[in-house]
């Protein structure tokens, strides 16, 4: 035991020192604080340090609000309290006032903090729905903060209106009459007391703790919103068409688009006149070579002012709705898209909703997303991917290895080849009308309502589920896994890889299937690719999309052996079929002519064969109208099998009752194999059950 004097504004324990020791206040005050605003004075008799156990660490900081002198004990146990307190008989009684005192004071302190988390809450949701109006006045999209969206205050503790707290205000309440009449009578009333003010005030400070813990939380998490918060709210004028919801008059976007990419005066000043020379000709879609220069001049005015732009918005969080219509669908005039689709493009932008899962993107987010080394760019024209290119750039000596490995994860290098190859080739092929394109928005374009061939994530979703709907096993790939500690070498099963598919910012007619794997490995998603505002049937073109990554998937797999009849697969079926059709037996002569006409069509590109024939089994095949011969359903049926309810519709035709059949015997076998294979692992190891081989078996089953 010891006297310590503690100077005004002196620390005595900074938080997460250990404990191990007790100390009572003498003379003076001591404050417990977080540091910010949870402040509780201990005063006289306080004793620091009881409500926690020895050996722990303090969750407060203790200081001195003014000077102070305490008095010291070793602290090994719980016994020590009481000897703190049977030692010192003489102020015994003020230590037991003073320890319900400090429990009160925590109590109010855990009163505040609550206040103060609800009223965080409601402050933060105020903010929070005053910021998306706002965010229209300056017309631009509001940021997406989910934390927002479901953020509750912290329920109020128990202790604040519990049995805890009225014992702890009575003992307070009568402090003088107990300190006269009761705690002299014998120093173990103090003892109790004591005993349990600290088991109160441990109680009360873990309560106290949690709230706090929330309050920081919040405010962390919230930080970035906070911040755009008060930036939106500095940036807001008095704009009325947006206060009263009506999309706000778009002007001189051309010149907000160019000001933002930050190019050079030389490309804003050629591509302006460019834009200003186009919209002035009567026929947009004219052939003639002033405009087949104009439009070659727009195109690379286009795409350099995009890449910049593009770069430049990584720097910022706030985008001019101008430049996010520019992104989206290629907008850089109001007078050449016209205002009622200006104002449709507006409010189409601001209310974006993302994919949740992230494989239905927008041009614009799926650079994003590749500089940012989430997905990798697409293959060039030369059916190069990214390290393909490099590769073959070493290999040219046009880059030393070195400058190689470096350029393998640089996010700006992935993301100018993309733009550079992928881009400039597929938003002209989605157009679909290669000689009269232009990547701007042109009202001329226009030949739908543009609500009604929109294309969003929900929409594309819906057009691949009715596919998938069908052909129940289109994105799945075969894996090979062993384990050895079960004693299996090879394993099959299947995995489903979901392609990405990206939103070209173009008016067009076409889908296409880019490529079915990133890189050499198959289990990489295809990339596929749409016109944001897709003009034909987009069921149709999906369906046609999904074709090709059939054939082209299987490509893949087989390797060179795709057409080898030995190694049975879809391709190597299908190419059999339709080299050897005049001499099977199977086939009348008019099919043996529709194949003929069909092959003609295709100019003997059986890839081209399959996909028409695709089209016609998942549109009229499944729907109950037959449309293929024998031969080239089987095939179909074999390797893009219907799912269980299309089996149960078609099963009982006569087209099909044989096939269903006897793919119930192969699914039956392959479950009991599938069954084997699982009791094995079980008997070995009930516990380290293989994840791949339940997931098969329930892919079995579909």
């Amino acid at each position: 035991m010891e006297k310590i004097k503690i100077e005004k504004g002196q620390t005595l324990y900074q938080c997460d020192e250990p404990v191990e020791y007790l100390d009572i206040v003498l003379t003076g005050e001591i404050a417990m604080t977080d540091g910010t605003n949870t402040e509780v004075i201990l005063t006289n008799g306080s004793m620091i340090g009881a409500t926690y156990k020895p050996g722990e660490r303090y969750t407060f900081n203790y200081v001195a609000k003014d000077t102070t002198i305490i008095l010291r004990f070793d602290y090994e146990s719980e016994d020590d309290i009481v000897t703190a307190v049977t030692s010192t008989p003489a102020v015994a009684p003020a230590i037991a006032s003073a320890s319900m005192e400090a429990v009160k004071n925590t109590l109010h302190a855990l009163s505040e903090a609550t206040d103060a988390a609800n009223d965080l809450c409601k402050e933060l949701k105020y903010n929070y729905n005053e910021y998306q109006f706002m965010c229209v006045q300056l017309g631009k999209a509001p940021s997406k903060y989910p934390l927002l969206d479901v953020l509750a205050a912290p329920e109020p503790s128990e202790a604040l209106s519990g049995w805890q707290a009225d014992i702890c205000n009575a003992f307070c309440d009568n402090k003088d009459e107990l300190e006269k009449s009761f705690y002299p009578l014998n120093v173990n009333f103090c003892v109790e007391t004591v005993m349990r003010a600290t088991s109160l005030g441990h109680y009360f400070i873990q309560e106290l703790l949690s709230v706090l813990e929330f309050i920081n939380t919040t405010k962390s998490t919230s930080a970035d919103f906070t911040s755009e918060f008060y930036d939106v709210k500095s940036r807001v004028g008095g704009n009325s068409s947006a206060s009263s919801g009506a999309a706000p008059a778009i002007k001189n976007a051309i010149d907000m688009i160019l000001a933002f990419s930050g190019v050079d005066s030389e490309v804003a000043d050629n591509f302006r006149k460019d834009v200003k020379a186009y919209i002035d000709v009567e026929d947009r879609h004219s052939h003639s070579d002033e405009m087949r220069r104009l439009r070659r001049s727009l195109c690379d005015g286009f795409y350099k002012i995009y890449e910049e732009a593009f770069y430049k918005s990584l720097e910022t969080d706030h985008l001019p709705v101008e430049v996010q219509m520019f992104f989206y669908f290629g907008f850089v005039d109001e007078g050449m898209a016209g205002e009622a689709n200006t104002e449709f493009l507006y409010k189409t932008v601001v209310g974006w909703e993302h994919d949740p899962q992230g494989r239905i993107l927008s041009f614009y987010d799926w650079l994003v997303k590749i500089y940012k080394g989430e997905a990798m760019p697409s293959k060039n024209e030369f059916d190069s991917d990214w390290l393909d290119y490099l590769r073959e750039e070493v290999r040219n000596n046009r880059m030393t290895q070195k400058e190689a490995d470096k350029l393998k994860e640089d996010g700006r290098a992935k993301v100018d080849y993309e733009i550079h190859n992928m881009f400039m080739g597929a938003n002209k092929t989605t157009h679909g009308h290669l000689a009269s394109f232009v990547p701007m928005f042109n009202a001329q374009d226009v030949i739908r309502p543009l609500d009604k061939c929109l294309l969003t994530p929900s929409n594309v979703r819906a057009s691949f589920q009715k596919v998938l709907d069908i052909d129940y096993s289109l994105f799945y790939r075969p894996a090979l896994k062993s384990y050895p500690e079960f004693k299996i070498q090879h394993f099959m099963y299947n995995t489903e890889i979901k392609p990405y598919i990206i939103l070209m910012p173009n008016i067009g007619t076409r889908g296409l299937m880019w490529q079915e794997v990133e890189g050499p490995r198959k289990e990489t998603p295809a990339h596929m690719m749409l016109s944001i505002f897709h003009t034909e049937d987009l069921d149709a073109t999906v369906v046609k999309m999904c074709a090709f990554f059939r054939w082209e998937m299987c490509r893949r797999i087989m390797g060179v052996r795709y057409s080898d009849i030995s190694e049975p697969s879809l391709t190597s079926e299908y190419t059999n079929y339709l080299q050897f059709y005049r001499k099977n037996g199977y086939l009348s002569s008019d099919a043996k002519e529709s194949i003929k006409m069909a092959l003609q069509k295709a100019r003997n590109d059986y890839k081209v064969v399959f996909v028409a024939d695709y089209e016609k089994y998942i549109l009229n095949e499944a729907q109950g109208m037959s449309r293929l011969n024998k031969e080239a359903r089987e095939i179909l049926f074999k390797y893009c099998t219907f799912s269980a309810k299309y089996r149960s519709l078609r099963g009982s035709t006569p087209q099909y009752s044989q096939l269903c059949e006897a793919f119930k015997l192969s699914q039956a076998n392959r479950l009991h194999n599938l069954d084997l294979t699982l009791r094995k692992m079980k008997s070995i190891n009930p516990d380290g059950i293989a994840p791949e081989v339940p997931s098969e078996i329930e892919f079995a089953k579909l």
